[in-house]
């Protein structure tokens, strides 16, 4: 089932009803349901890997925490939670990125008896947003072992953790302690029209960003990618910087549908995206570009790393060899190399992905780390307060990101290396509108996507705060306090032109979100 159908907004709109109805002791049980069914639409295999997630979930938590008695180990609960942990990881690896394992995928290939032509077991049986539900299952244990929380008694408690429907297939990453508390206060809820109003305007900006924008600039970028040997030169860094905007609005665009849904029941989740383009360095960047991911990577892995005896004995001995000031940033990039290159692996399990969601970062941040003092120099004799200044660093950082988009979406790292020479590359057709257009982009289709593009720029503009921890500011809560008659406006707005400029319908597989192949 796709976020962006109507078979899903009926499926909302029934869970809504029931929701709403039904006394409200029952509205647990409500969710739970619509949970397993959403994962059962999405296929057998989800719903069998999102239970087998949740049942290690639970019984990882339980060995892992503390006993009442106090009869159960340090060693114990610490075997406990590795051997958990290390199960639950394996099973994501197994299933995600067995086909990078040469020799090993060809026996299992041969073992569940696929022909050459046929899909096999595991690529067959690989289940939507895995990804992400291991990756907060395995925070769920860790926090037991850490003493966090306190392990879940209740196996339906957990469950629903694992497999809440809005979330499940991308998103936004949660901690136990965060979202039980929200699940907690669903008793306590009362049907509210504004509620209602500010998630049907959420979700119908999440489906103008899908099937309206990133839908019209995956034309140009698939037809890039898929030919740089005929669309070379300025076709390259059109390519690149269409998908950029293809990858906001379609992942952003999904989230907008979860929250917004999630705000319908009266579960408030974490903000994913943060105005990530107009970010004035790398690091903010990722502050403000899949907020939870990164939390999670901080919080669950650089964090212990640097807490590590091998690290700690590293610090120690990089003190004593360069200095106080210069020995303790070694722990730290050592730490951070780890840390990009697991968000690298993270995203596919190739090299392309390491290199260009991982250590290219990892080098930005380092240069910029290393850089600073001087930069912290030349900054008050450049005007680095002014207006010119802080776009200069926006388009900066917009630029170091796009050399990452090249992996990112190329199909290997040699394919992202002839990107690049490609754009120096004489002999392709020429850049004209009749060329241009072979993508499908007719002159209609351009004007339509540069006018979202120019609405998506605009209401990003107003939500932006220099801040980097600063919540942005809320656009339906903007439109809210002008009138409810202003909120339903903008809704029909949307739905409208969703209705008339969305790329739906036969032949366009729109529902496939890119972070949900992940």
């Amino acid at each position: 089932m796709s976020l962006v159908s109507a078979v899903f907004l009926v499926f909302v709109a029934a869970v809504l009803l029931l929701y709403y109805i039904v006394p409200k002791s029952f509205r647990f049980w409500v969710v739970l349901a619509a949970s397993l069914a959403f994962a059962a639409f999405l296929g057998f295999y989800t719903l069998l890997f999102v239970t087998v997630s949740a049942v290690l979930c639970y019984i990882g938590g339980l060995l892992a925490g503390p006993s009442k008695s106090g009869k159960k180990g340090n060693a114990a609960r610490t075997a406990a939670t590795v051997i958990t942990v290390v199960i639950n990881i394996a099973l994501l690896c197994a299933v995600k990125y067995y086909n990078v394992l040469g020799f090993a995928a060809e026996r299992l290939n041969l073992l569940f008896g696929a022909s050459e032509q046929a899909n096999t077991f595991f690529l067959y049986a690989v289940p939507v947003g895995m990804s992400f539900y291991v990756l907060q299952t395995t925070g769920y244990i860790l926090d037991c072992r850490w003493e966090k929380i306190s392990p879940e008694k209740n196996f339906f408690k957990v469950l629903l953790f694992s497999t809440y429907f809005p979330q499940l297939m991308s998103g936004p990453m949660n901690t136990y302690a965060s979202l039980s508390a929200e699940f907690e206060k669903m008793k306590d809820v009362k049907f509210s029209v504004s509620r209602i109003s500010d998630g049907a305007v959420r979700i119908a900006w999440g489906f103008f960003k899908k099937l309206v924008i990133a839908e019209r600039a995956a034309m140009v970028v698939n037809m890039v990618y898929a030919d740089h040997v005929n669309f070379t030169g300025w076709y390259v860094p059109l390519g690149v910087f269409f998908f950029a905007i293809q990858l906001y609005t379609d992942f952003s665009g999904c989230m907008d549908v979860v929250i917004g849904v999630s705000h319908m029941l009266g579960i408030e989740l974490p903000e994913n995206f943060n105005v990530p383009f107009f970010s004035k360095t790398v690091k903010e960047y990722w502050r403000r570009w899949h907020i939870t991911l990164g939390a999670w990577l901080r919080d669950y892995l650089m964090y212990p790393v640097l807490k590590s005896t091998p690290l700690i004995k590293i610090g120690d001995w990089s003190k004593a060899k360069f200095g106080k000031k210069n020995g303790k940033k070694v722990p730290t990039y050592i730490a951070l190399l780890i840390l990009w290159f697991a968000v690298g692996y993270w995203h596919g399990g190739l090299w392309n992905y390491v290199i260009g969601s991982g250590i290219l970062h990892f080098i930005y941040i380092v240069l910029g780390m290393i850089f600073e003092p001087l930069f912290k120099k030349i900054r008050p004799k450049i005007g680095a307060d002014k207006l010119y200044f802080r776009i200069f660093q926006s388009v900066r950082t917009f630029v170091l990101m796009l050399t990452g988009f090249v992996f990112f979406r190329s199909a290997s790292v040699k394919d992202a290396v002839d990107m690049y020479a490609a754009i120096f590359r004489r002999g392709g057709v020429a850049l004209n509108w009749a060329n241009f257009s072979a993508s499908g982009l007719d002159l209609a289709n351009l004007i339509v996507l540069c006018a979202g593009v120019l609405l998506l720029v605009l209401v990003d503009a107003y939500k932006y705060r220099p801040g980097e921890d600063e919540e942005p500011r809320s656009f339906t809560g903007m439109l809210r306090s002008k009138g409810i008659v202003l909120l339903w406006a903008a809704f029909m707005v949307l739905f409208i032109a969703t209705l008339i400029f969305g790329m739906y319908g036969l032949g366009y597989d729109s529902g496939s979100f890119i972070y949900a192949r992940i």
